[in-house]
């Protein structure tokens, strides 16, 4: 039996720090510990949300509860991942991105804004964006260059379909392919002006494959750490976690938090909707793989313990 990637000590020492630069923001993510990215859309079709934010105040005040939980960075959606959506006008996506990304970097916050498309790409960038998350696999080189302009991160997603599209593709070898698909793009954005260390490597779970083909992908994080550059999953509600275990979307909680552990050895961002229990949950675990010291406690407290709600 293969021994499971969370457990493994040959590979948290094999791979060490990696430090991402992007737009004024240093990230040094480590093996154990991964940075939490947390998720605000500001369009109103995203099917994972539970609830749809209208204003831009609502969804700043989103976005910083999650800083205060525990996010390291703020992913702004901007189109519906829907595929079977109606297309948003890239005017309307920027008139709604804009206003957000401007108060979260005001605020001091680093900001992901997830788009295939350069034109809204640009419009965050100008305003301060530290991570274009462009779910199109760098179908467009131009993001790649406008990264590079403003010194911000690019984050390479593995997809092999246009955006929107809906598709279930059968590899011969999946992992084989999102190699080939990363030396590819990665070449093309390094030829852009964008250096290694603002690169972000995304295997893209649910991206045009079966469940089975996230799992060999999954299985394949150690081949992929081995690059040298972050990783980011999006660990959040996932399909292939639902096929296991039949919950509806919005009830996958667990299924994230068991994406989440099986990532966790390889330094990157998990990009969750659930940013406060999966932020207590690397507490946890980060305090019992001695990675953080045991925070000061107060045995007199009684909100810590079972009596304070009256229960034995």
């Amino acid at each position: 039996m293969t021994t499971p990637l969370h457990l493994d000590p040959r590979i948290v020492d094999a791979v060490g720090v990696v430090t991402l630069t992007a737009a004024g923001h240093r990230f040094d993510l480590a093996p154990g510990a991964p940075a939490v990215m947390g998720i605000v859309n500001t369009n109103p079709g995203s099917f994972s949300d539970r609830v749809h934010l209208a204003s831009t105040a609502a969804q700043y005040d989103l976005a910083m509860a999650q800083v205060e939980a525990g996010a390291a960075i703020i992913d702004v959606g901007t189109d519906s991942g829907v595929a079977y959506g109606d297309p948003i006008a890239l005017d309307t996506q920027i008139r709604r991105a804009v206003p957000l990304v401007r108060r979260l970097v005001a605020a001091g916050v680093p900001v992901s804004v997830d788009t295939p498309f350069v034109e809204v790409a640009t419009a965050v960038l100008a305003e301060g964006a530290a991570l274009v998350n462009d779910v199109s696999g760098l179908a467009d080189p131009a993001i790649a260059r406008a990264c590079a302009a403003h010194d911000a991160a690019l984050v390479i997603l593995h997809t092999r379909v246009p955006h929107k599209q809906e598709a279930f593709l059968v590899y011969d070898d999946v992992v084989a392919d999102v190699e080939s698909l990363f030396d590819e793009r990665i070449d093309v954005a390094l030829g852009e002006g964008l250096t290694a260390d603002r690169i972000v490597l995304d295997p893209g779970l649910g991206y045009a494959k079966r469940p089975e083909d996230d799992l060999s992908v999954l299985r394949a994080y150690p081949t992929f750490a081995a690059r040298g550059s972050a990783i980011l999953t999006g660990a959040s509600r996932k399909y292939y976690a639902g096929v296991i275990t039949s919950a509806a979307p919005p009830d996958r909680l667990p299924e994230t938090l068991a994406t989440v552990e099986t990532v966790r050895a390889f330094p990157g961002f998990v990009r969750v909707h659930d940013v406060d229990a999966v932020s207590r949950y690397l507490a946890v675990r980060e305090t019992l793989d001695g990675r953080r010291a045991l925070p000061a406690y107060d045995t007199s407290d009684p909100s810590l313990k079972w009596v304070a709600s009256g229960r034995r």
